[in-house]
């Protein structure tokens, strides 16, 4: 016959008992994950490291520029390499390394798409062609029609596979102007669009085309004439992250703020306009 049971022991085994269902029917509580942030400056803080950009020769004050005001947030190296799109898109293609890329054209950003060396591209900005001249204009040229006088001996080109230079023979076709101007062995070829804006600085050419951007940085020049846009190609500038970009952190955060509203006013005070 089984002992009986002491009352107070019996009362302590009852509690005990309670306290352990209470604790098994009961749910922890997960504290809360922190909100991701959602400001550029944040993000771009949280990177580093170093970035190569090969960027179209008009626009390398504009990508220094960028490039400082980035920096200040990341703890990051941006280098750019500024020349003319054809060949660093052809520089791209061969294996040579860069993070991003940003073409003066949608050409030579598709091709670079097309070798299988692009993660992905965003149409980033615009520009405008415009005939310029040396200060003073001892030419006196005024209109493209001008550039047929006898005054002017020589007009400076971006070269003929640059976007520059395809815009600008574009619209001297179209106004009738570039068999004449071939003829009389008046065109001058540079190798990138800042080239030919540095003919006319020196003043071995009485007028160039370049880019209305492209005069910001040149004081002894002047714009005497810009071009209408039906007469050339849509000028657009296609910033790609290319696939050795996108394994760097530090590019793609790049990428981002390039294509983020807090660029756009670095953008507008270079004189381009941002593709939204």
């Amino acid at each position: 016959m089984p002992k009986s049971v002491h009352p107070l022991t019996r009362f302590v085994v009852l509690l005990l008992c309670g306290a352990l269902a209470a604790c098994d029917g009961a749910k922890p509580v997960a504290n809360p994950a922190p909100a991701p942030a959602n400001n550029s400056a944040s993000a771009s803080a949280a990177v580093a490291g170093e970035v190569l950009v090969s960027a179209a020769a008009s626009t390398k004050e504009l990508m220094e520029a960028l490039s400082t005001s980035y920096s200040q947030d990341a703890a990051v190296t941006i280098k750019v390499n500024a020349g003319p799109s054809s060949g660093l898109a052809n520089q791209i293609i061969e294996g040579a390394p860069a993070d991003l890329f940003l073409s003066a054209s949608r050409e030579w950003a598709t091709k670079v798409q097309e070798a299988g060396v692009a993660e992905r591209a965003k149409e980033l900005l615009t520009n405008k062609l415009v005939l310029i001249v040396p200060k003073g204009n001892p030419a006196q040229v005024k209109t493209p029609q001008d550039l047929l006088s006898d005054q002017v001996k020589k007009i400076s080109l971006a070269g003929e596979k640059v976007p520059a230079g395809k815009y600008a023979d574009q619209a001297l076709t179209k106004l009738g102007l570039v068999e004449k101007l071939t003829a009389d062995q008046k065109i001058a070829r540079a190798q990138d669009v800042r080239g030919a804006l540095s003919f006319v600085e020196r003043g071995e050419a009485e007028a160039g085309i370049v880019y209305s951007t492209d005069v910001k940085v040149a004081p002894n020049v002047e714009v005497v004439h810009e071009f209408d846009p039906a007469l050339h190609d849509e000028i657009v500038y296609v910033l790609v992250l290319l696939k050795h970009g996108a394994k760097n952190p530090a590019a793609v955060s790049f990428f981002e703020y390039l294509e983020a509203d807090r660029a756009e006013p670095i953008y507008s005070q270079a004189g381009f306009s941002r593709i939204k």
